[in-house]
């Protein structure tokens, strides 16, 4: 055991030393090992920093139009050790502007997603960027510039769309279908954005979600009532609300993936309250002439109307106070 222990300690030193070693780059002078040229922030060699005003001089609508960009607006007091204006996303200007040569410039036209995400990274290090390096856009190749537009962002997050839904949809248009169905949450009205469920930036949690630790709290940020906790709970709510819901929009009511009571006989049984004729007539226990009709064509909710939970116990005795009548 002690062995096994040595050699695992000497794997992981050993992995550390050929990343220090390898992951390492520049632009502008002499070629990259290795990853260095996918990972690590690039750089321009033997370059220095000659303020935003000399890059003007050349690039001077775009100069003007950041003017009134976040970026521009911070002090070098406000982030110490941090450059600001032009190169703090370009890197040192003085070679290109010097020799108007633009392979010594960081161009993000020339970056690939892991670098032209790695410059943002370099500022945008906090909580919620943690998980950005293992989230599902950052491991099909989506990079900040994706959705984010530095120079021509249209709101406070310089986004390149307007709507969150606007610029969601041009990757996932298999979701966008299901909000034009019956049955949809708010979002093409404009009430919730596809942001109010989902990080694009990576969580803890499947499919991006603002939640740190399950699904269901996603869902009861809105819909408390259904939280609990209860006496007698309905299994399925308390381990995924998306075992009977589709959030994103279903043709059945409620966002149900299916209507009642296929969605339903998934789990349970039928029984012969299913084929009760009426509200005085006899119930009917075998399959007797329509009671099939009978059967399909009733919602189980009708009776068991607190579907999601209840504290109050059921009168009936099959169902030995567990059958979330009240």
């Amino acid at each position: 055991m002690k062995r096994f222990f040595r050699m695992f300690f000497f794997l992981i030193v050993a992995g550390f030393t050929f990343y220090s070693c390898t992951f390492t780059g520049s632009l502008g002078g002499g070629k990259e090992s290795g990853m260095s040229r996918y990972i690590r922030y690039p750089t321009i060699k033997d370059a220095t920093y000659v303020g935003s005003e000399t890059c003007g001089g050349c690039h001077s609508e775009i100069f003007e139009r950041m003017k009134g960009n976040i970026h521009m607006k911070i002090a070098k007091f406000e982030v110490p050790g941090y450059q600001t204006g032009c190169e703090g996303c370009h890197g040192p200007g003085s070679k290109h502007a010097e020799e108007m040569d633009p392979t010594y410039i960081i161009n993000f036209k020339n970056l690939n997603s892991f670098q032209a995400s790695d410059v943002c990274l370099k500022c945008h290090s906090d909580a919620k960027m943690l998980h950005w390096g293992d989230s599902k856009h950052a491991m099909v190749g989506v990079s900040c510039m994706g959705c984010h537009d530095v120079h021509n962002g249209k709101d406070e997050y310089l986004l390149k769309e307007t709507t969150a839904l606007s610029l969601c949809s041009q990757c996932h248009q298999d979701i966008t279908s299901k909000i034009y169905l019956p049955s949809h949450h708010p979002i093409r009205e404009g009430k919730i954005g596809c942001d109010g469920c989902h990080n694009p930036h990576g969580s803890e949690v499947k499919f991006m979600l603002r939640s740190v630790k399950r699904l269901n709290d996603v869902c009861y940020e809105c819909h408390q009532d259904k939280e609990g906790p209860f006496l007698y709970e309905h299994e399925p709510v308390s381990e995924r609300c998306t075992i009977c819901h589709e959030p994103h929009g279903t043709v059945a009511d409620n966002l149900l993936k299916q209507n009642e009571p296929f969605l339903c006989l998934q789990c349970h049984e039928f029984h012969f309250h299913a084929e009760l004729p009426s509200n005085t007539g006899t119930p009917q226990v075998g399959m007797g002439a329509g009671s099939m009709t009978r059967a399909f064509t009733t919602r189980c909710t009708i009776c068991h109307y607190q579907i999601h939970g209840s504290d109050e116990p059921s009168q009936s005795l099959g169902g030995h106070g567990k059958a979330l009548i009240r």
